[in-house]
């Protein structure tokens, strides 16, 4: 963002100097308007005059000054424009390191989370299952339209239902996966995924802190279906979003994400 905010001072500075030269030479040189422009041209790119040549001492000082910062203003131009380049390249490159991080989350902790809590979502009817039965006829505008609607979806996690000690014993086995995404720099820039993990190991915690995962009271059952539910909603967000960008760009993990979609009780990765 600074490059992009410093390319525009040099251009603007550049542009001035062309403008100002240009005039400057036509009233001090006697110049016509070309011959001003070529003339100053040639004076900021400091490849030496062929033809024509200050003959003036105003002309001459202009040309100093216009010799002194025309060069390091066009420094300044280009410097910035390849800064901005190699950022462009280098955020392309974070970026797909960042959704292969995404996928591996989704192959192994993820998708199987989802199918735990939506399996224990009372409020998760059929109308709102359709609503997520995402598949290959699917366009931008599909998705674009779930992300719309999924606030409107009561999605909650039922406490009493919940096998919190398996659901503590698939965390725990899963804690290094957890770690290592939210200690990898990358994830710095997407705030979103990194919010999630965050709500995902204290969730852990919160179940490993407790000695007895079998006789919870109902005050504490609440609690965790709290906290479970964070994670449901954020997760089911960050889903919606994963799946359309891999539609577009893997093809061939979309269609195996489409088969194990934790929202169909009929979902089978055998193909039919």
């Amino acid at each position: 963002m600074q490059s992009q905010y410093q390319l525009k001072f040099y251009l603007l500075m550049f542009v001035s100097l062309i403008g100002f030269g240009t005039f400057g030479f036509q009233w001090v040189e006697g110049l016509s308007l070309p011959d001003a422009f070529y003339f100053c041209i040639v004076t900021i790119a400091t490849v030496g005059y062929g033809d024509i040549s200050p003959a003036t001492m105003p002309g001459k000082a202009m040309a100093l000054i216009l010799i002194v910062m025309g060069a390091g203003t066009f420094l300044g131009v280009m410097a910035n424009a390849t800064e901005i380049v190699l950022d462009k390249r280098g955020k392309k490159a974070r970026l797909e390191k960042l959704n292969i991080m995404i996928g591996l989350f989704f192959s192994e902790a993820g998708t199987h989370l989802l199918s735990i809590f939506s399996n224990n979502d009372p409020g998760l009817n059929s109308s709102i299952r359709k609503e997520l039965m995402i598949n290959n006829q699917w366009k931008d505008a599909d998705f674009i339209d779930l992300r719309k609607k999924r606030p409107s979806f009561p999605l909650r996690v039922d406490g009493n239902s919940v096998h919190f000690l398996a659901l503590n014993k698939f965390l725990c086995e899963k804690s290094d996966l957890f770690l290592r995404l939210i200690e990898n720099p990358t994830l710095l820039e997407h705030e979103q995924f990194t919010d999630l993990l965050i709500s995902i190991l204290h969730l852990k915690e919160e179940l490993t802190a407790r000695k007895n995962l079998r006789k919870i009271p109902d005050s504490d059952r609440t609690h965790l279906s709290g906290d479970c539910k964070r994670v449901y909603i954020q997760l089911l967000d960050y889903w919606i979003v994963y799946m359309q960008f891999i539609k577009k760009q893997y093809p061939f993990l979309f269609s195996l994400a489409v088969r194990q979609n934790p929202f169909d009780n009929e979902s089978s990765v055998i193909v039919e």
